[in-house]
């Protein structure tokens, strides 16, 4: 999945009470405090086939997207064009304008990135969070969106989630499009991962990056 060229940052805050859960959880409570939610069944039917359109293969299948879910309840998150209007749509039937997809990875799956054997399409179980555990990084599966509003969104939320609710977590992806590589190399500060040679990206944590600021800037 891809992203978009631009995006305007914004400061998204957390309306809902976040204390007492899991990390998970409140990624989960975060996401839908601004109108995205975890998707499973039918609706990741359509969020593949939105997926596919805009960026082409290979994209994980429903069944592992369904797994994903399932142990984590998180996986690929959407928003949908009444969410995005202000307008209800108490049948769930408004098509969904706005991906945010990643995977929660515990030490086993942290290791398997650096080691270049983590595959993103086929994520291994064991590799994958349980609710109960504290990720130890995350690989994104995307952003893939249809409305500038929604990408402004779907990046904002993925920062919020990087400074706030998993701010020693990195980050990894691959870049699949000429335009995701432009938007997270040179607009996001993502940099290759030092010795991959199947192209992962790595964003540091926010502890990491802040800590790195500071010392540059100390430096200066």
């Amino acid at each position: 999945m891809d992203g978009t060229s631009k995006f305007t940052r914004t400061i998204l805050e957390v309306r809902s009470p976040m204390e007492g859960r899991t990390t998970l959880e409140r990624v989960a409570r975060a996401a839908a405090d601004h109108n995205m939610f975890a998707l499973s069944g039918s609706r990741l039917i359509e969020a593949r086939s939105l997926a596919v359109g805009l960026v082409g293969e290979p994209v994980a299948s429903i069944e592992t997207m369904q797994w994903v879910y399932d142990q984590t309840k998180l996986g690929l998150f959407g928003v949908t064009h009444a969410a995005m209007d202000g307008l209800a749509d108490p049948d769930d039937s408004s098509p969904l304008c706005g991906l945010l997809g990643f995977v929660p990875l515990n030490q086993a799956g942290d290791a398997a990135v650096l080691r270049d054997e983590f595959d993103p399409v086929a994520p291994l179980p064991h590799q994958v969070c349980t609710p109960e555990e504290e990720p130890v990084s995350i690989f994104g599966w995307g952003v893939a969106v249809t409305r500038h509003d929604a990408a402004r969104l779907v990046v904002n939320l993925g920062l919020f989630i990087s400074e706030h609710i998993m701010p020693n977590a990195d980050w990894y992806a691959r870049a699949v499009t000429d335009d995701g590589a432009r938007l997270l190399l040179g607009k996001m500060g993502w940099t290759p991962l030092e010795g991959t040679k199947v192209g992962t990206l790595r964003l540091l944590s926010h502890v990491k990056a802040e800590a790195q600021f500071r010392q540059t800037r100390g430096a200066a």
